[in-house]
């Protein structure tokens, strides 16, 4: 998810006692359950071909099992060969049985992640708040290379691996206490060599934190959200490093109203455009090849750690935004000019990224103020916007939940369950 709200509970989260314990691996789960990276794909549109839950088969939806880690869990679990892969505030990061939710190795004491892992080359890539980035390997979780960013520097994306490279966004750590240069990083996959670095401001002055985790077009440039002073999207290319254009969606005027949600990517009338959500609550669209506005939307009036926070979804016709400020819920917008097709309002706010099967949508619920023992995942029909299934989870659930085939949903929560559903009668291969 967009990450920057997790750190209001991570910071306070002990780390556990280094340490890796592993089982060989052996897949057990089918080849179509496959969610390998933060939204499921470099589009980042929660939407990934592997995504198939129906409507008949959400309704049938049951817990298959319940597995806890160290702190709360607020990236989505990753899913690739059987295992799911997850991290933690407690910085933990393990690879579970998809069918069971047996432990089959587990690293502790790296350090509080807020991020998705990402699976690509049989290594598994997570970042810290403390700047880190580990690349292990998943059969086991023991070290291929690790890379510390400069000092103060906290991550809060998750890490996109495009081609050979490994990019990464460097940010604040919470409160902008030090506030210091937003900048990218791209390191070499294999190595972890340093290829290119970009500071999001001219002259790498303090400011325009990456919180946002990068979507990747099918010609190759990459596109990211930034924080304040200038708020806005940036586009560059990921394999060198360069800027494209960058596009301020609104003046911050100081109000902390960062860009943390990541973009998504879709094409429009013939022209590729980008989508962006922002915790003002204004939700825009701009043309890929410059910038320029194509539309935009006031969904809701949003705030610090607020407003359109998470990361929206898109099927093909709709936009599915969720929000964390009054009114609670999700947004059915129609992608081609904005005008809002349904709502679906919620009891609680929604910092959860939400994911899209065949007609049906999936989030969850929580807040990051308030009530942290109270949260849900709700399916939705993509149709109108009525309610298939719910689970009450009694935690908050930030994290976006991964639809890995056609019956396997897993997602995690601030009590630091991960959480399987499988349809009831179904099993794993």
């Amino acid at each position: 998810m967009a990450q920057k709200m997790s750190a209001l509970l991570m910071v306070v989260l002990a780390a556990c006692t280094a340490g890796s314990s592993a089982t060989p691996l052996a897949p057990t789960g089918v080849a179509s359950e496959l969610w390998t990276m933060y939204r499921g794909d470099l589009a980042r549109d929660g939407h990934p071909p592997s995504a198939t839950l129906d409507a008949g088969t959400a309704v049938r939806l049951r817990l298959a099992w319940r597995t806890r880690l160290d702190g709360a869990v607020d990236g989505t679990p990753v899913v690739s060969a059987g295992v799911v892969y997850v991290a933690s505030a407690g910085g933990t990061v393990a690879a579970l049985d998809s069918a069971t939710g047996k432990t089959r190795w587990s690293r502790h004491g790296l350090g509080a992640i807020a991020g998705s892992p990402t699976v690509a080359e049989r290594q598994l890539f997570v970042g810290t708040l403390a700047g880190t980035i580990y690349a292990l390997h998943a059969d086991d979780g023991t070290d291929a290379w690790r890379w510390q960013g400069p000092p103060n520097v906290s991550i809060w994306a998750s890490p996109a691996v495009y081609r050979e490279v490994l990019v990464i966004g460097l940010a604040s750590p919470y409160g902008d206490t030090p506030l210091v240069a937003g900048s990218l990083v791209g390191l070499d996959v294999a190595t972890g060599r340093e290829r290119w670095t970009l500071c999001v401001r001219r002259g790498c002055e303090p400011g325009d934190g990456v919180w946002s985790t990068p979507a990747v077009d099918k010609q190759g440039i990459a596109f990211v959200g930034v924080g304040n002073p200038d708020d806005g999207v940036l586009a560059f290319d990921p394999l060198t490093g360069a800027r494209r254009w960058f596009a301020s969606l609104y003046p911050d005027q100081g109000h902390d109203l960062d860009v943390g949600a990541s973009p998504i990517v879709y094409m429009l009338g013939g022209r590729e455009v980008v989508a962006q959500a922002s915790v003002q609550g204004l939700f825009a669209v701009l043309d890929a090849a410059s910038g320029a506005s194509v539309w935009s939307r006031q969904l809701v009036q949003g705030s610090a750690v607020h407003g359109l926070l998470a990361s929206p979804a898109y099927d093909g016709a709709n936009i599915y935004a969720v929000s964390a400020s009054p009114p609670t819920g999700m947004f059915a917008v129609r992608a081609s000019d904005g005008a809002v097709i349904w709502r679906h309002e919620t009891a609680g706010p929604v910092y959860s990224a939400p994911a899209v099967g065949k007609g049906t949508v999936v989030f969850g619920t929580g807040a990051v103020f308030g009530d942290l023992n109270a949260g849900s995942v709700i399916a939705l029909s993509t149709a109108d916007g009525h309610q298939l299934w719910s689970y009450d989870t009694h935690s908050a659930v930030r994290s976006g939940p991964a639809l890995a085939g056609a019956d396997f949903v897993v997602v995690g929560d601030y009590a630091g369950d991960v959480l399987a559903f499988r349809p009831n009668g179904a099993m794993a291969a």
